[in-house]
């Protein structure tokens, strides 16, 4: 973790802290792999809860834009002749401006030349997370923790509804209204112009 005191913003490391305060844990200095019990909880759990929270709304930091082109034909399916592949940092579609279209694994089956694919990206960079994105994601995250590092399903239970009904929805509203104030946020400008165009 950071020493200097000027970098405000939260490293993987200090997340997984925040999460292991919320079970009555003490810090770890390092995520490892062969470390301590938690150290090596956090290190195996931070990435999927990660991408699991992500997906979870529609991130303002985490929506991405791109074109794609077919990669190749599709016989299997008369009504969908083409085949996109999902960029590799996509974690969830959220819109393509095609009439008709298929997501299977990891493409998309459409019948344009080129589609524009809006999605949830696979962010990293903590610098781009919203503070309560963080706090979500820390009591997500502690949720996971929970059992085997104190084996307590009531605190379980507990961390669960508050992530659920409170800091998820809580972190989604705020996220919204700073990032798409009547849906004007560039991106869905740009959707909502495309849209307009969409190819069969």
């Amino acid at each position: 973790m950071s020493t200097n005191p000027e970098n405000t913003t939260p490293t993987p490391l200090a997340i997984c802290n925040m999460a292991l305060s919320r079970l009555g844990e003490s810090p770890v200095k390092s995520l490892d792999a062969n470390g301590t019990l938690p150290s090596r909880l956090c290190y195996m759990h931070y990435h999927p809860v990660r991408r699991e929270v992500l997906c979870a709304s529609r991130w303002s930091f985490a929506t991405a834009e791109t074109t794609l082109q077919s990669s190749e034909p599709y016989e299997a399916d008369s009504a969908h002749k083409l085949r996109f592949s999902l960029p590799a940092d996509c974690l969830r579609v959220l819109g393509v401006n095609c009439r008709s279209w298929t997501l299977r694994g990891r493409a998309i089956y459409a019948n344009a030349p080129s589609i524009r694919l809006l999605y949830i990206a696979d962010v990293e960079d903590t610098a781009l997370f919203d503070p309560l994105f963080i706090e979500a994601l820390s009591l997500r995250l502690a949720w996971k923790l929970c059992i085997p590092l104190i084996n307590s399903t009531t605190a379980r239970q507990a961390l669960g509804e508050e992530y659920q009904r409170i800091a998820l929805p809580q972190a989604a509203h705020f996220n919204g209204v700073q990032h798409h104030s009547n849906d004007q946020h560039p991106l869905y400008r740009l959707w909502r112009d495309s849209m307009s165009g969409m190819v069969e």
